[in-house]
């Protein structure tokens, strides 16, 4: 071993906490004569990335350590204003002596958390409860549809976030991914890590969790079932044990608190309302030494009364089940919007429900009268308001007995013929796609046969995701 390699290095931000743009960091070198001979004309230089800058003296000179002499050596650091994304940064000491040729120590890595603003404003935070292969009752999720749910979110382009990174934003800042949801799911079923957390892997997705934690067992052999603390439910199932909530931990999901017994908190005395936040945050810290700084309300019972005491049980904010999409700009803390998930709702609406969907289809017709054999045309265009390409991969005409599909006018981004089923023309292809903030359109010949009312429809589907038209009523004369 060289002596004087034994020397270690540390940084720690002064403001607490994570390290931002703009935050000072303390770097404090200890430098250990590890070797049997007294060094002489002992050099400590500390050498920075790019993403720091100090005003400071970053070299040292010391005079001399006797065999096992020790040094301690602090200067302040500044990180860098302009960073906008999560990037790691390092610095490292180069140490030598008149015996000792220049040698760096390994790096000392941190994680400086970019700042920007949040200019979609909008987060979808979806409210689920168990996921199940073979549901039983409304509230329950197929497995397969939410491997749906992730796969349309991750098409669409969106990224998971926690609460803790919400927070984060909202306190300091922190850069958020363009497009930010969060995934959520009430009690604590076992089937969020049978069945939710490999798909969560598969896309690279976390979820945020809210634990009753008296159901919560340390092992197999005292695993609770949710009759625990619903006796009157009308299906049984397991609950979470310890292992596998730290064993998603420790890959990224976040556990937040649903109080110790699910009770109606909003009902609650105050005793009660403190001990259920209070017992369930401990609970919670001391097996997984994170901050709970959220709760769910149990059976969404929600009460304005309540709020002054969520700071006093040392909580930051809670989350509704349902009320919509969360806007960035208007959100209060203690009232945080969820969109309500279940069986009730198809996968193919999934991204029109959550709005991750920003596309606009347009008609252009020159007159909704029409007399009968004339021809006319119909022009749709569809937008795509998103920075992200789009494909689309399938559309859909539906004509009324009273209106004849005639030809496809020239001019248009679609000129193939469709085909017929069903009384729908359907254009299909994987080669459709809207350039981000671009449009594509399709111009139609059609003909008008019958006198009377009459009805167009117009849908396309993209990312496995319907999206209709507004329909053109026509009257043919």
């Amino acid at each position: 071993m060289t002596p004087l390699s034994s020397s270690t290095l540390e940084l720690t931000d002064l403001n607490g906490g994570d390290i931002y743009p703009g935050d000072f960091i303390k770097v404090e070198a200890h430098i250990i004569n590890n070797g049997e001979a007294k060094e002489n004309n002992i050099e400590v230089k500390l050498i920075l990335s790019d993403y720091f800058k100090t005003d400071d003296a970053c070299s040292w000179q010391i005079g001399s350590l006797n065999a096992g002499g020790e040094e301690f050596l602090s200067t302040n650091i500044e990180v860098n204003k302009d960073i906008t994304s999560d990037v790691t940064a390092w610095c490292k000491l180069q140490i030598a002596s008149d015996k000792i040729k220049p040698f760096t120590l390994p790096e000392y890595n941190v994680v400086i958390y970019g700042v920007k603003p949040f200019e979609r404003y909008f987060i979808p935070i979806i409210g689920l409860h168990a996921v199940e292969d073979d549901i039983e009752i409304p509230s329950e999720l197929y497995t397969s549809h939410f491997d749906s749910l992730c796969s349309i979110l991750k098409n669409f382009g969106f990224e998971t976030i926690t609460f803790m990174d919400l927070l984060n934003h909202i306190d300091y800042g922190r850069a958020l991914p363009e497009k930010a949801a969060i995934i959520t799911s009430d009690d604590g079923y076992q089937d969020i890590y049978t069945n939710a957390f490999p798909i969560l892997k598969k896309y690279d997705y976390k979820m945020t969790v809210f634990l009753v934690t008296g159901a919560i067992g340390d092992s197999e052999t005292d695993r609770k079932m949710n009759t625990s603390f619903n006796p009157r439910t009308d299906v049984v199932r397991p609950i979470l044990i310890w292992p596998e909530i730290i064993e998603m931990y420790d890959y990224g999901c976040e556990f937040q608190s649903h109080s110790v017994n699910h009770v109606r908190l909003g009902l609650a005395s105050e005793e009660e309302f403190m001990y259920e936040l209070t017992q369930s945050k401990n609970d919670i810290e001391s097996h997984l030494g994170n901050q709970v700084l959220f709760l769910a309300w149990p059976y969404d019972n929600n009460s304005p009364e309540k709020w002054p005491l969520i700071p006093e049980a040392g909580y930051r904010g809670a989350v509704r089940y349902g009320t919509g999409i969360e806007d960035i700009r208007t959100i209060n803390l203690n009232d945080i919007k969820r969109v309500e998930f279940n069986s009730y709702i198809p996968p193919q609406n999934y991204a029109r429900y959550l709005g991750l969907i920003d596309i606009a289809i347009e008609n252009i017709v020159d007159s909704y009268q029409k007399k009968t054999d004339e021809e006319f045309t119909v022009r749709y265009i569809i937008k795509n308001n998103d920075s992200q390409d789009i494909k689309i991969s399938s559309l859909a005409l539906e004509l009324p007995d009273s209106i004849e599909f005639v030809s496809i006018e020239p001019g248009g981004y679609i000129d193939q013929l469709p085909g017929l089923s069903n009384g729908i023309y359907m254009w299909v292809s994987d080669l459709y796609e809207i350039k981000g903030k671009g449009e594509i359109d399709l111009k139609l010949r059609l003909k008008a046969l019958n006198p009377g009312k009459c009805t167009i429809k117009f849908s396309i589907t993209t990312n496995y995701s319907y999206l209709e038209g507004n329909d053109i009523e026509l009257e043919v004369r």
